[in-house]
């Protein structure tokens, strides 16, 4: 009788905190519905990685619905999503550092820009913007145009067959460019890392998604007994194991002032970042060895997802208007009309309608849906404010389907990109690369990538396929699963 005295007694005093922690300010924005005691809205999140972005699809629509923001909770921890564009540039430059969830690539990442903590990337950020800009990004075109030529000839397997997932194939492409600019590998060299790479990286990155659905895996201790963290351990000590050991051979070949061409290629030269950050080491003592490889893992890391998921989404784009797909041939044949020069820095400049594509297809299928920020003070917005202590989902998978694009939002339409009249006012509102001034340092180098891969690509073959039955999951980033594949045929 005294136990279930106690137990009643436990219960109303769980509840009585709970509905104290849970209560609302006047000024907070609306508690999306659904909520539970206890578990708040943690149970929309069970399910596969598909219903994890149906969740993700669902806070943003009722975010708009609830003018711009709303509040919900994951047991003991209050969240918020933005989808106003002014709201969410107001928080991205007031709040910089990252939530916790961000952590669990703390051991692999650390101090790269994806996971640094504010102090730490603010200085980074400061001495790398140099070798970020349009200028030295466009030192490698020579090589980007190397490797894209390298994805049209290993696509010609594909000739003739049935349609098929071209993902491995710009998964290869980019990974290839992103070692190949960020470490300036010999061609052997770089096939093996290429492979490693890949194969450790993907298994990493399923890792973290399994760890983020599961709720009581986000508590470090219970995580740090389980199976998972061993697995995640194994994981990043290999990828460490393969960009270390670059590192320290490069390192002394500069030291003891060895030249060698493994930075040079016939198509031109350039300089690959690992170089440009052990000279920042050197006279500026900006960087320690393991900071160099968190960047550069970073770096390559990122590349590999998004880059080639958003070329996977463009490409079906593509091939699912035959108008669109002439329209972009036509513009490269009067670029370049001879298919065996290279995309120099003047033609691609003269690619208009290809950019304004590739824009698009960044716009309607966000390949990073949300980004978000630990709010560590109370953050004023134009009709809300958002307590301290608690964590703020930026939406940008909102922003590109905002109704201020107009009443053809959810067209694929690249033409509103060639007249400004078309576009809205409000510059947040397209933010494929993330918003304010924690944004994607990579943001120039992976729209060259794209651009120099599928001008190569469309100028060789006419692609065919449709977007429109795809099928994504969430999976760190947005990948589609089923109803993505292609079919190739030879120009004439």
């Amino acid at each position: 009788m005294y136990v279930a005295l106690g137990l009643v007694l436990l219960c109303f005093v769980v509840l009585a905190v709970w509905t104290t922690w849970f209560r609302q300010r006047l000024d907070a924005p609306p508690m999306m519905p659904g909520l539970l005691p206890i578990i708040g809205h943690a149970h929309a999140l069970i399910g596969d990685r598909k219903h994890y972005w149906k969740f993700i699809q669902n806070i943003n629509a009722t975010s708009f619905e609830r003018g711009g923001a709303i509040e919900f909770w994951m047991v003991y921890m209050r969240y918020y999503i933005l989808t106003d564009p002014d709201d969410c540039l107001t928080l991205s430059n007031t709040c910089f550092n990252k939530p916790y969830v961000y952590d669990f690539a703390k051991d692999f990442l650390n101090n790269g820009f994806v996971t640094a903590d504010a102090s730490i990337w603010k200085a980074h950020r400061k001495l790398l913007n140099p070798s970020f800009n349009q200028q030295v990004i466009y030192t490698f075109i020579d090589e980007i145009n190397l490797q894209a030529r390298n994805l049209v000839l290993s696509l010609k397997n594909e000739l003739g067959r049935k349609p098929f997932d071209v993902r491995p194939y710009f998964i290869s492409f980019t990974v290839s460019t992103a070692i190949r600019s960020s470490l300036g590998l010999e061609a052997e060299d770089q096939k093996n890392v290429d492979r490693k790479y890949c194969e450790t990286i993907d298994d990493l990155f399923a890792l973290y998604c399994d760890r983020t659905q599961k709720v009581w895996l986000h508590i470090d201790w219970v995580f740090n007994l389980s199976e998972m963290k061993r697995k995640q351990d194994k994981l990043t000590n290999s990828l460490k194991n393969i960009i270390c050991p670059i590192i320290q051979k490069r390192k002394a070949e500069i030291m003891t002032k060895i030249e060698t061409s493994s930075f040079e290629n016939k198509s031109g030269k350039f300089e690959p970042i690992l170089d440009q950050m052990l000279q920042m080491a050197n006279e500026q003592n900006g960087f320690t060895d393991e900071i160099i490889r968190e960047h550069l893992d970073t770096f390559i890391a990122a590349s590999y997802d998004t880059t080639s998921s958003s070329m996977v989404f463009t490409m079906l784009a593509i091939a699912s208007y035959p108008e669109i797909q002439n329209r972009i041939y036509n513009e490269i044949q009067e670029v370049l009309p001879n298919k065996d020069d290279d995309f120099s820095k003047q033609d691609l400049q003269k690619l208009v309608y290809l950019e304004a594509v590739i824009k698009e297809s960044l716009r309607l299928y966000s390949i990073i849906p949300v980004v978000a920020r630990k709010v560590e003070v109370d953050v004023k917005l134009k009709n809300y404010t958002l307590r301290a202590n608690s964590t703020c989902i930026i939406g940008l998978y909102a922003l590109h389907r905002h109704p201020l694009w107009g009443p053809d939002v959810n067209e694929f339409k690249p033409e509103r990109w060639l007249d400004p009249s078309r576009l809205p006012t409000n510059p947040n509102l397209f933010a494929p690369f993330s918003i304010g001034k924690r944004n994607c340092i990579g943001k120039t180098f992976g729209m060259l990538m794209m651009k120099i891969a599928l001008a190569h690509i469309v100028r060789q073959y006419h692609i065919s396929g449709s977007i429109h039955n795809i099928e994504c999951e969430f999976d760190i980033i947005l990948k589609p699963v089923s109803g993505h594949q292609i079919g190739l045929k030879l120009r004439s």
